[in-house]
């Protein structure tokens, strides 16, 4: 029973030093190493390998074909198995239909059973075969692992690829409606234009129109987004010299795409239209800076 036991727990080295084993073969082999008289040499061995692997096992990534073919062999077997089970017994193939006749030794020429001593060292001569046999099946597994990893980092890079094309989607749709908003004000009778824009000349940018019944629509992009009770508010100035006139707000996601209309706003020729982004809604002076602004004139759309 040691003697097999020995031979079942060197079979386990090369997991057990590269911590691939489960939970039930690892506490069978640190049991057997505190109650085995055996040095069991293997162990230090194949340790003395494990810090070479980063540097030296290359890590190939598999065929693209390898998922299609492991599929394809797990439904073949899938298959035979369930066929197999349908088969009456003695309707089913040989388990071994080409094997070799095996003919019945005659007196004399039967080989002697070796003896202890010569099974001890025959199995001390499989058993490095059988480590190296362990550490490459280990080695592959680790390799596949770090293919796996890399393949799911490519995997979220091109889901967050993805998103961001969403997100770009979303805010090109979103302007394009304010933007159709804006045109079809812009199109009635005596309306009037507006690129609205910071004083600097960088910043958000947008276009407003005014229509001749009172009625405002302004399409922006690239606000800076609300938070808390913010709000960005619309005001019109009728004239050089008249006080800015609130005329409603709105806030802005995090995209940064807005576009707002509103009805009866007063208006006259030239009118100029500002924003400003305030602590809350009902602002009845603009907050300084200015966010953007712009003078209206003639559609002729």
């Amino acid at each position: 029973m040691t003697t097999e036991r020995c031979e079942v727990v060197s079979d386990l080295a090369a997991g057990f030093v590269l911590d691939a084993l489960a939970p039930d073969e690892e506490r069978l082999v640190r049991e057997h190493l505190s109650e085995c008289a055996e040095p069991h040499h293997e162990f230090a061995e194949l340790a003395e390998v494990v810090p070479y692997l980063a540097e030296s096992v290359e890590m190939v990534q598999p065929p693209a074909s390898l998922k299609t073919r492991v599929i394809a062999a797990a439904a073949a077997d899938l298959e035979t198995r369930q066929l197999r089970s349908a088969t009456p017994e003695h309707l089913q193939p040989a388990a071994h239909s080409t094997a070799a006749r095996v003919d019945t030794p005659t007196p004399g020429s039967v080989t002697p059973f070796p003896s202890a001593e010569e099974r001890e060292a025959r199995s001390a001569r499989r058993r490095p075969l059988r480590w190296l046999a362990g550490l490459a099946a280990v080695i592959a597994i680790v390799a596949l692992g770090g293919w796996n990893l890399a393949l799911q980092r490519d995997l979220g890079a091109a889901r967050d690829s993805q998103r961001g094309l969403a997100a770009d989607l979303d805010l090109a749709r979103d302007y394009q409606r304010g933007l159709a908003a804006v045109l079809d004000v812009a199109a009635d009778e005596g309306s009037q234009a507006a690129i609205l824009s910071a004083a600097d000349g960088g910043g958000p940018t947008g276009i407003a129109a005014v229509g001749a019944d009172g009625q405002v629509a302004i399409v922006m992009r690239d606000l800076a987004p609300t938070t808390g009770n913010q709000v960005y508010e619309a005001w019109l100035i009728a004239s050089k010299d008249a006080a800015p006139v609130p005329i409603g707000s709105f806030t802005v996601g995090a995209n940064g795409t807005a576009a707002f209309t509103v009805d009866g706003a007063p208006t006259a020729a030239g009118v100029a239209l500002a924003l400003t982004r305030e602590p809350g809604p009902d602002a009845t002076t603009p907050t300084l800076p200015i966010v953007a602004q712009g003078t209206a004139a003639s559609a002729d759309l």
